[in-house]
């Protein structure tokens, strides 16, 4: 009797201990109270003043919290004014594919977008764009869908936050072609939710890796110091309310966020200054980027006597054209390539 009792105890005496070993290790590991080591440091702490410590203690909780909370205007920000440019790069690669690379999503990057492209193709025979959205942010999600509209050919729900809801209103001039849009984890806000709209809409292929999920509308709250702490409320949606969290791409291309950010500035990688005389004085991605353009190619062709039955120059033995090296942006031009060829397949 005792060891039939002793066979139906033990087993439940040791779910019980050990559910307690579990319970004390939570506690041993739990966070320290926040106020309590803030006082011990203020009380305790060497060589700081409260105005020096409170400074890090707010740094690090906004840190912390991975862009869920900024301080926005007054004195911290007058480093970083709020007129930067949303679209800040735009070039013609590898002959035929439009590059256009984000900042941020404000309320002028689709006519800043429309301008840049449709310039690119007055003097090029554009074969598809590459729409760069790497380490690009913004909070406005109507500049989002107003930038999406560019490329989509339907009307349809695009995107639904708080209690708006913006519904596609294709442009009267589209951005055609094949369309690749580039992330990484650095990609949030309505960096994210332009990104989703447009594969809802199935505009293009998503390509490099995930967002950072910070596509939320935000409120602003006033501070005593004149700032204002913006804090993500509610998760931005996509027409179907789909919540847009950490956006995936469709082609996953890992490269590290300080690799990505050397590509940026030079795509080509393995130039040095000696090999493009351009880049001596400067890092700027257009430095390094062919500016030659259709029209270009034809004078030159008329100079060297193509037309007029002149015999063909022998060909160049100067330096070879440079490759791409970011493998994302790479991987992108690619497959631009693979599409047109399909395509003129099947003409």
């Amino acid at each position: 009797m005792m060891r039939r009792f002793l066979n139906l105890f033990m087993p439940a005496l040791a779910g019980w201990l050990a559910a307690c070993g579990s319970l004390r290790a939570e506690m041993t590991n739990a966070a320290p109270d926040f106020k309590q080591v803030y006082d011990l440091l203020r009380t305790n702490l060497g060589g700081m003043s409260d105005e020096q410590l409170n400074t890090v203690a707010v740094e690090g909780l906004l840190k912390a919290l991975h862009g869920r909370a900024t301080l926005v205007g007054g004195p911290a920000n007058r480093a970083h004014p709020q007129g930067r440019p949303e679209l800040i790069e735009s070039a013609v690669l590898e002959g035929d594919i439009a590059y256009l690379r984000v900042a941020q999503v404000g309320g002028s990057l689709a006519d800043q977008l429309a301008a840049a492209y449709h310039g690119l193709a007055s003097t090029n025979k554009i074969a598809g764009v590459t729409l760069d959205l790497r380490f690009a942010g913004g909070n406005d999600y109507a500049a989002a869908a107003a930038t999406a509209d560019l490329f989509t050919t339907r009307k349809m729900p695009l995107l639904k936050w708080d209690h708006e809801v913006e519904e596609s209103r294709p442009a009267k001039e589209l951005i055609s072609g094949p369309l690749m849009i580039l992330i990484n984890s650095e990609t949030s806000g309505a960096a994210e939710a332009l990104a989703a709209a447009l594969r809802e809409a199935d505009a293009g292929l998503i390509l490099g890796s995930p967002t950072a999920g910070l596509a939320m509308s935000t409120r602003d709250f006033p501070l005593k110091n004149g700032q204002s702490l913006r804090i993500a409320a509610n998760p931005v949606r996509l027409g179907d309310s789909a919540v847009i969290s950490r956006v995936q791409p469709d082609i996953t291309v890992t490269v590290s966020l300080d690799d990505e950010r050397a590509f940026l500035k030079n795509p080509y990688g393995m130039l040095t200054p000696n090999e493009n005389p351009a880049a001596t004085d400067t890092n700027d991605f257009l430095a390094f980027v062919d500016h030659t353009s259709e029209a270009d190619l034809v004078r030159q062709k008329l100079d060297d006597g193509e037309d007029s039955g002149a015999a063909t120059p022998p060909p160049s033995k100067g330096p070879q054209k440079p490759v791409i090296q970011d493998p994302v942006l790479a991987r992108a031009v690619d497959l631009i390539r693979g599409l047109a060829i399909v395509q003129k397949s099947r003409l």
